[in-house]
Parts: C-alpha cells; structure tokens; sequence
C-alpha cells in the first residue's frame, strides 16, 4: 500500500480516485522463497494429477452458482452409424432460443437444458472423485446438513457434491449425531415411488392416544411456562434453561462441565436481555441459569436424564386427538433406560423455605395430569418432573 502510495504522490499531491482504482486490483504476493510446502490451498480442478497424504475438502454442502438462464440453448446430433459402421461427424444442430415473457416453456428449451444440467450432475461427480483420490493416506470430507422441527436429517442441495455422496453420507450423519425417530420409526425404503390417491381419497384423522384422560394437560405449540414463581423474569428464565438442557442433552454431555456453564454467563446475559429484562434483573436472572444449568450437571439424576440413550429425544413434539380436538404435545427429554421409556419434564421452580421434599410433592400432585397425558402417549412408559435448581426430582406415582 505505502509502495503503491508512492508511486501515485506527485509534489505532495494525490489523487485519491486513482489511489481507490488501484486499490482494487493491489494484491499482496506470497514470498514463494518463506512459504512452506505442507500446506497448500488449490482448487480440485488444480489438484487434479497431484497427490497428498492429507486431503481436506470443506464445503460439499454448498451448491455451485446458478449461471443465468441463456438466452440461446444448442446441441449437435451426431447420427447413428450405418450398417457398414461409418457415421456422419454430425446429424445436424438443435437450437432452441428462451421462451418470450408471457408464454409458455419451450419444451426442446428445456429438453436441452435438462442436458445441461445432467452433464453437469455428471462432472459434480466427476470432480469428487478427483478430489477423493488426491489423499495418499488421510482424507477428510466436510459438509454441514440441516434438521427439519422433527430432528430429522433434510436431503443436501441436490446441485452439491455432498448430493453426489448422499447415498453413503447419510447413513454416516445419523450415526454420529441425529438420533432416529423415537416413537416406532418407519422401516426406510430402498427406493420412493410417487403414488397416485384413488378417487375420493379422505385424509385420516391423527391417532388418540392410547387411554388418553386429561385432555388439558401438556405444553402445546408456544407455550407458557409455568412457575410457582411469578413474573416475566421467572418466564424467560426457564425458557433460556430449556433452550439450553436442549442443547447439552443434544451433546450427550460431552464437553459440558460447571466451569463451561461459568464461562457462558454473558451469553446468558445477552439472551436474556434480548428477551426485554430489565439491567436491574438481568444478572441475577443469568445466575439462576447459571445455577440450573450447573445444578443439572453435577446432580446424577440430571447426568442420567442429559445423557446419551437410545431413541433420545429433546422438545420432542406429538400430535394427538383429544375431545376437545388436535393438539400438539411437547415433551422436554423422552428417552429408553434399559428397555424402559421416559418422559421427563423441566420444572424451573425455586423453594425459598424449609421442607423442600414437601414442595416437591406438592409440585408432582400439581403436574399430575400433565404426566399422565405424556405417559399415556407410549404404552408402558414412565415420566416424571425434574426440578434443575433444586436437584429434585419426582416421579409419576
């Protein structure tokens, strides 16, 4: 910069116009002679001939840019050979120019556009084989998916390559960190068939649940947390604490202690700021959720709910049928422990006085129909109320 500065500085003049053109195109230059040779960033077009014993290739998530649609589409035919195996160099040309604004598609327009992007579904391909192959011994393939309300794993972007590599990849992303469907998934299929609905086809109506009793118990989609302590700070404080034993059940405690849950208060204070509670509340907020989390953490119970279990679950949602009518169903942790289902539901209450069994017992007699409706969604399961800032707990009687 101070090299291009010079060189534009006339009598203590400059013109700062040419200084920003040419600013756009200053690049500094690599010293080639410093630089060491175990790392090198290429594209796979470069890699291609080359080989390396660690290959890293971040990204196959992303799609390639869209070009804009042409205005004109071609191809040449080549003909068939003739019985005598000659063949012509070409059949002719199909040109199909872009449709008019207004009008219909253009069906040899899009047959050859189809073309186009076969080819270049073929050379995606092509270009992840090239770079799987570069690796002499390592090679490592990085993308990023995304999860539907369900935890459900969604298909990539089909223009990337982590597309061209679903057939194996999705098998290796739920294995590491998507848990299956909890309640009796369905049985995949080799291959999905669009099936058309016979004549006069009627929707079903969702399921009941199986022995269902209180209809009016359970959250339901944008739901009020309840408290036995009142007010819009005690509110935000239990949603940031389910928001978070979400995301520490979700990581089957690993990496999660008291001191990571210290070293995260100003992120819990700035949540709850955005959430509207006032300075004055803030910090003794963010010190409750400090202390549910660490409660949870260094309790056994707590450990035993965010641990990893088969067919776990966290704001696992359910819609059921009740007298008064479909509603959605939202259980904060459902689990299996030894061929036993569990229901568990956070209860952020606080109990400033003595005899805190007592509170609990109250707390359970409470939530009592709330339990029931989440018991009697799965036949034979368990579910209790796990209290984070008093290391209580208490179960379905």
């Amino acid at each position: 910069f101070l090299d291009q500065l010079e060189k534009l500085e006339r009598a203590g003049d400059i013109d700062f116009a040419a200084l920003a053109e040419s600013l756009e195109k200053l690049y500094a230059q690599p010293d080639v002679h410093a630089a060491e040779d175990d790392l090198q960033l290429l594209t796979i077009h470069k890699a291609k001939g080359l080989e390396f014993d660690t290959v890293i290739v971040p990204g196959l998530d992303l799609q390639a840019g869209r070009d804009d649609t042409p205005l004109l589409l071609w191809r040449e035919l080549v003909r068939p050979p003739d019985k005598g195996g000659a063949s012509e160099a070409s059949g002719g040309l199909l040109l199909a120019p872009i449709k008019a604004t207004g009008s219909d598609d253009d069906p040899a327009y899009d047959y050859l556009r189809r073309l186009d992007r076969d080819a270049e579904d073929t050379e995606a391909s092509r270009l992840l084989y090239v770079a799987a192959t570069r690796a002499a011994k390592h090679l490592h393939l990085l993308a990023c998916v995304r999860c539907d309300e369900e935890g459900a794993i969604r298909p990539p972007h089909k223009r990337s390559l982590l597309a061209r590599a679903w057939p194996v990849a999705e098998a290796i992303f739920n294995e590491r960190g998507f848990p299956p469907a909890a309640a009796q998934p369905a049985a995949k299929a080799e291959t999905c068939k669009l099936k058309r609905l016979a004549p006069g086809y009627v929707l079903p109506e969702p399921p009941s649940a199986v022995g269902w009793t209180a209809p009016e118990a359970g959250r339901e989609d944008e739901p009020e947390i309840e408290f036995s302590w009142v007010g819009e700070t005690a509110r935000h404080v239990g949603t940031v604490v389910h928001r978070w034993l979400q995301r520490i059940a979700d990581d089957e405690l690993r990496g999660w202690d008291e001191r990571r849950v210290e070293k995260l208060v100003p992120t819990f204070l700035r949540e709850l700021q955005r959430r509207g509670i006032p300075p004055g509340e803030a910090t003794r907020a963010a010190e409750l959720v400090t202390a549910a989390l660490a409660s949870s953490l260094s309790d056994e119970r707590g450990r035993w709910i965010l641990g990893a279990h088969p067919q776990a679950r966290s704001e696992y949602r359910m819609r059921v049928r009740t007298p008064k009518g479909t509603r959605t169903l939202i259980m904060d942790r459902f689990f299996s422990d030894g061929g036993q289902t569990w229901i568990v539901d956070y209860k952020t209450s606080r109990h400033e006085g003595a005899d805190v069994e007592a509170f609990l017992d109250r707390e359970r007699d409470r939530y009592a129909a709330q339990l029931a409706a989440y018991a009697n969604l799965f036949t034979g399961s368990r579910s209790g109320l796990y209290f984070p800032l008093l290391r209580g707990w208490r179960p379905k009687e």
